[in-house]
């Protein structure tokens, strides 16, 4: 009998993914564990591999389809085996077709290029991705120069000045940017945010990854650590600031699992850090360039991300000064990190230059409320400019 081949769940929040590429044709042969097809999910790029050994006897979904969580897209069974309608079982809905608010373009993952149709009049080298957008918009692609191997078009060459209508070109939404629109416009309308800010003098900070940098350390941990660290610290103090707002009441977590916003050209992922509270510094730094790496090279899985209980989120390294941070839901709470320089500031009924930095906490007003955000700022402060590990505010 058959085997069936479901489109997985990669999260608790997955409803849908879209199938990226097929490895086998049908009739080829295919072993347990050997990577049949490439999907993506909201957050990352994953594949996935055969669940038999045998045939893939017949495949109901295409590259580029958007399909349901368990619906059955693959049989996988014995050579010459014969396959009627109940070989699919009930679940025989088509998947429905990817349209731009959910189309991965080609440039957004590190994989081979869809293979393109041989050229011929009237029907011009292109990616099927390609071709579903620009038949989706409209847009003759034989009257598009493209980038790909043999001049086939690919969808950022839709996505060109150009190419699109007069009134500009029209850039498809990939799932990651489609389903962080909607987490973060649901959380803006849902979670009644307030914002609270603090100047904190880096200094100590800045001369302790000074000193690593002359010792020669293989290891210097960047300042976005050391934020790490302070966090960490400060959300045992305020465990308010690492809870979630429910129907039934307010869920303190009992882990801390610090995300750390990285910005992907495709969107933003948070890979989380679990139990930070519990690491050094070394360890944080360590973990911390891990994962970023990951993000950066489309290596996340599922659970790098998930299980966040607090976020950090740091445009420091792009110049900014400061700004202001969407709460990740269902989280309370977010910190928006700036840019470490030099400031002129009063000191002693004196004028003084220090190595300075605004921090901003955004918070669930159902959860916390502005004089316990202060103070869990005041803590954050503390073990920055201090350079201690044990410093702080009472709660």
């Amino acid at each position: 009998m058959a085997t069936r081949v479901i489109m997985p769940a990669f999260g608790a929040t997955q409803t849908t993914g879209v199938l990226l590429k097929w490895f086998k044709r049908e009739g080829e042969t295919v072993a347990k564990g050997e990577a049949l097809m490439e999907v993506e999910t909201d957050k990352s790029t994953v594949e996935v591999a055969a669940n038999a050994t045998g045939v893939l006897l017949g495949r109901r979904a295409a590259e580029g389809d958007t399909i349901p969580v368990g619906q059955i897209i693959a049989l996988i069974g014995a050579a010459g085996e014969k396959l009627d309608e109940t070989s699919w079982g009930p679940n025989r809905t088509e998947p429905t077709t990817a349209n731009p608010s959910v189309a991965m373009t080609d440039s957004t993952v590190h994989r081979p290029v869809a293979q393109p149709v041989s050229a011929s009049p009237g029907h011009p080298l292109a990616s099927p991705a390609a071709r579903r957008i620009a038949r989706q918009n409209s847009l003759d692609i034989g009257a598009i120069r493209g980038s790909g191997p043999g001049g086939a078009v690919l969808t950022r060459d839709l996505q060109s000045p150009g190419n699109g209508s007069s009134d500009g070109s029209l850039m498809p939404l990939n799932a990651m940017r489609r389903i962080t629109g909607a987490r973060m416009s649901a959380s803006k309308q849902s979670a009644p945010h307030f914002y609270i800010s603090v100047d904190i003098d880096m200094s100590a900070v800045t001369k302790l990854r000074k000193a690593a940098k002359e010792r020669g350390d293989e290891v210097v941990p960047s300042i976005n650590d050391f934020i790490l660290q302070a966090c960490a610290r400060a959300l045992k103090d305020f465990p308010s600031m690492n809870s979630s707002f429910t129907e039934r009441g307010i869920q303190q977590h009992a882990d801390i699992n610090i995300g750390i916003a990285v910005a992907l050209d495709e969107g933003l992922v948070v890979p989380v850090i679990r139990n930070a509270d519990q690491l050094d510094l070394m360890e944080l730094a360590k973990q911390s360039r891990e994962l970023a790496d990951k993000a950066q090279n489309k290596k996340l899985s599922p659970l790098d991300y998930e299980g966040g209980t607090f976020t950090i989120s740091n445009l420091g390294m792009l110049g900014v000064d400061s700004f202001i941070a969407i709460i990740n839901p269902p989280q309370a709470a977010i910190l928006a990190a700036g840019r470490v320089g030099p400031r002129v500031i009063a000191e002693d009924d004196a004028m003084a230059i220090r190595e300075m930095m605004t921090i901003t906490l955004s918070a669930d007003h159902r959860v916390a409320d502005g004089a316990v955000g202060a103070r869990f700022l005041q803590s954050i402060k503390k073990y920055l400019e201090t350079g201690s590990r044990t410093a702080a505010v009472e709660a």
